[in-house]
């Protein structure tokens, strides 16, 4: 009867993941170098927002940028760059990129990734 017990307690402390415990979908992006500006591209969704960026550099001084996009609604369109919010990129660096995107037709949010190098 205790170990009963005690498999019902650890099940209830450890919890279950449930429709409300959804992580995001990560998603990987396209990077193109036009001199001293990436362009980040991905797959865009019709109704995509854009709500939040991080960019952190893992080479040099290691600073990070992050910003939540609430003030004006940013709407990627197919082949435009994603904005990069004015961040000043180095050369000879290296970066990653995180977009977060909401969509009224998606359960989830999404995360598109993308690392890369300026020459």
């Amino acid at each position: 009867m205790k170990v009963y017990l005690s498999g019902c307690s650890l099940v209830l402390l450890a919890g279950c993941a449930g429709p409300g415990d959804r992580l995001p979908d990560i998603q990987t992006g396209h990077v193109e170098i036009n001199g001293n500006t990436p362009c980040i591209t991905y797959a865009v969704k019709p109704g995509d927002r854009l709500s939040f960026v991080e960019i952190a550099n893992h080479g040099g001084e290691g600073d990070s940028f992050r910003k939540s996009v609430s003030e004006e609604a940013v709407y990627p369109q197919q082949g435009q760059c994603l904005p990069t919010l004015g961040y000043h990129f180095e050369s000879g660096d290296k970066y990653a990129a995180y977009y977060s995107l909401d969509n009224p037709r998606d359960e989830r949010e999404r995360i598109i990734e993308v690392n890369f190098s300026m020459p």
